[in-house]
């Protein structure tokens, strides 16, 4: 029985081994393949290739900004008043002079016809004073009147004069009120905001409308100390609008701010941006791109051949073997399709250009020229 038993365990014991076997083989056999399949894949991995060559590099610094009226002010009445009338709405086109609203006059007319009476009444105590002064003058030389009743008569003249002079100031003022009933456009714009409606009683200063000029707008930047060397007060620049489909204007650079805001360091750079068809409106978004000084015959390769590694910026590099090597790159100006290479690269070498997701540092290629080289 024992040894039946025995006989049993042995060959449970042999069956297991067998299977061990047989499944640890096929495991091996299976990573084996895998390797190899793997490193026939990368051996036939076609790239494309370019040599590094020098290029005119053009830098270019981005600034964003807001567009503003290159004018604009609030328009208000200089006269306390009820509102007749407002017959300008927002986004209207005015002429300087136009009448943008209307205020209630009656009791400045009224004002006026009295201040108008004060002056006759004054006018004419002139005339008196200055008769009896006359007549006094004319006594006074043949010795029939005292020197104290000439005296007194020119007083009365003076005092005269004085009224006359109170008098039509009073109703100047008092015109000149009546006439800022009238509330006019102080320059050519556009009505970009209305405060109030007809009706309204206002005060004299609070605003009734925002006039501005918008046949040139402002794109004002935030140029950091190191770049603000690179800008010059009537330099060309193109602006770039996101909401007209990336549309470029033409701008130039009308304003440097000639001190620094503290405590950035930073400096404001006001572009003109002429805008005579009306394209542009005040509140847009833009991006203000400056040229800066051109850097000739730089070392360059094209920006597509850049690989991330890392928070770095790398390259393939073939070597004559065909085998690629992963280099680090310090880069200068990045843009319009080329990087420029300050450190990492030679003329002499050859880069992978496009099918760089393929491939890994050390990995045999079957380079293929950049036709554009």
């Amino acid at each position: 029985m024992i040894l039946k038993n025995k006989k049993s365990l042995s060959l449970v014991l042999a069956i297991v081994l067998l299977l061990t076997g047989i499944i640890s083989y096929r495991v091996y056999a299976n990573i084996a393949g895998n390797k190899s399949r793997g490193a026939a894949q990368v051996k036939s991995v076609a790239v494309e290739v370019s040599n590094v060559s020098r290029h005119d590099i053009a830098p270019q610094m981005e600034f964003s900004a807001s567009l503003e009226p290159a004018w604009t002010a609030d328009v208000s009445a200089k006269v306390d008043g009820r509102i007749n009338d407002l017959p300008v709405n927002e986004g209207d086109i005015v002429k300087a002079g136009s009448v943008l609203a209307s205020l209630d006059t009656s009791e400045l007319n009224a004002q006026v016809i009295q201040a108008q009476g004060n002056l006759v009444a004054a006018e004419s105590s002139l005339e008196q004073a200055d008769s009896d002064y006359q007549r006094y003058g004319t006594l006074a030389a043949a010795g029939a009147v005292s020197a104290q009743m000439m005296d007194s008569a020119r007083t009365k003249r003076s005092l005269a004069q004085g009224q006359v002079q109170a008098a039509q100031g009073a109703l100047n003022l008092v015109q000149e009120k009546l006439n800022a009933g009238a509330v006019v456009a102080p320059r050519d714009g556009v009505i970009t905001k209305r405060y109030v409606q007809a009706g309204t009683y206002t005060h004299a200063g609070s605003a009734i409308v925002t006039l501005s000029d918008v046949s040139s707008l402002l794109a004002k930047a935030t140029v950091g100390e190191a770049q603000v060397s690179s800008l010059s007060v009537g330099a060309p620049v193109k602006v770039k609008v996101d909401a007209l489909n990336g549309q470029l204007f033409d701008g130039t650079v009308s304003r440097i701010s000639p001190a620094a805001a503290l405590p950035s360091r930073t400096f404001t750079a006001e572009v003109t941006i002429p805008n005579t068809n009306g394209v542009l409106k005040s509140g847009m978004f833009a991006k203000v791109e400056i040229p800066t000084q051109i850097h000739q015959a730089a070392l360059a390769i094209p920006a597509s051949a850049l690989v991330m590694r890392d928070d770095q910026k790398t390259v393939f590099v073939v070597g004559s073997d065909n085998k690629v090597q992963q280099k680090v790159l310090t880069l200068g100006y990045v843009g319009n399709g080329w990087a420029e290479v300050l450190d990492g690269l030679t003329e002499d070498d050859t880069i992978v250009v496009a099918g760089q997701n393929k491939i890994k540092d050390g990995v045999v290629v079957e380079p293929t020229k950049d036709g554009a080289n």
